[in-house]
């Protein structure tokens, strides 16, 4: 049963929650972790080729939470970490996992599973989610979750406003992680890309309110993430409910959860910025998987020869024309 009091806080009542069983099979499984040396080196993988990272910085949280229940031991609340993907639910290879609640789960032998984390599904909670800031499992009061800054604000905002209302409006954020990656280019490369699946919680009972949960991709400076010309929140008419996690709505454009994003970059001093954020309130989840992060090659220029070889090619049969043409009508000597 899940109940939004206050600002928005959802309680999860534990008799709902279901056990895993036993040696199920498992295809995305999530590490929590901090390190951002592993985590931008699972983001890169094996298809990193093209890039040298010069710098990463992560923006998120972690907090030890306690079910205050016999026997169950305190738990990490982690909004970030790594992943595999052994049976490519979604389509998506391995990489990082972000997240503005816990991307594992919470479970104990005796009380089954207390929040589940975001690993495969099946989907067994219509509202999981953790603001942080709250100490206690399940919280005992209204949490809004950790604000964010004014320069995540600035950023967000163009993601998760309301520009069909009269006036549009722009909401607070919270429980927002964001990774930042600084890198330059080996030659020969002038563009980056890579896959991402976007997923929320929120999804559908909450698209129409102001709970619009999103993220931005910003590559020096712009956000490149827009699907069909609009930003990536769960009021994207592409989410649809799609089996795979624990995620309630993933945005599948076409019924393709596997989104490719792109974008040209300089040689060097290069920055892009995963960001996801709660809007509203920290109350329900919002999952970002990323991947496969590249250098593309460049397209390298044709010869100058050959270009005017082409143009020599192009234009001596419209001169043959022309020259025909002027024998044609030159009168007679």
């Amino acid at each position: 049963m899940n109940i939004r009091i206050g600002s928005g806080m959802v309680v999860t009542a534990l008799a709902s929650a279901a056990v895993l069983a036993p040696g199920a099979a498992r295809a995305i499984v999530i590490t929590a972790t901090q390190d951002t040396g592993t985590l931008v080196g699972a983001l890169l993988g094996s298809g990193g080729t093209g890039i040298v990272v010069t710098s990463v910085t992560l923006n998120g949280h972690r907090q030890t939470v306690s079910a205050e229940l016999p026997g169950v031991p305190d738990f990490e609340m982690t909004s970030s970490g790594t992943f595999t993907n052994a049976s490519g639910t979604y389509g998506v290879g391995a990489g990082v996992v972000l997240a503005t609640g816990s991307v594992t789960g919470w479970s104990h032998d005796d009380y089954g599973v207390l929040m589940p984390g975001y690993d495969d599904g099946p989907n067994t909670e219509d509202g999981n989610g953790w603001p942080f800031g709250s100490a206690v499992f399940p919280p005992t009061a209204v949490t809004a979750g950790v604000p964010a800054t004014p320069a995540q604000e600035t950023l967000l905002d163009p993601i998760t406003s309301r520009p069909d209302l009269d006036p549009p409006e722009t909401y607070d954020h919270f429980d927002v992680t964001e990774l930042v990656i600084g890198f330059d280019m080996q030659p020969g490369y002038d563009r980056v890309s890579f896959n991402v699946v976007f997923g929320s919680e929120e999804y559908p009972e909450f698209v129409d309110s102001t709970y619009i949960d999103g993220f931005g991709m910003f590559l020096n400076g712009a956000n490149i993430a827009s699907v069909a010309g609009q930003p990536v929140n769960i009021r994207h008419p592409g989410m649809a409910a799609l089996p795979g996690t624990e995620i309630d709505g993933v945005l599948a454009p076409g019924g393709n959860p596997l989104l490719t994003f792109a974008g040209a970059v300089g040689p060097t001093g290069n920055t892009l910025r995963f960001i996801v954020a709660d809007t509203s309130d920290g109350v329900l989840d919002t999952v970002v998987y990323f991947s496969s992060l590249a250098g593309v090659p460049q397209i390298p220029a044709p010869p100058a020869g050959w270009l005017a070889a082409t143009a020599l090619a192009t234009c001596l049969p419209r001169l043959r024309r022309r020259l025909s043409m002027a024998r044609a009508v030159s009168p007679a000597p």
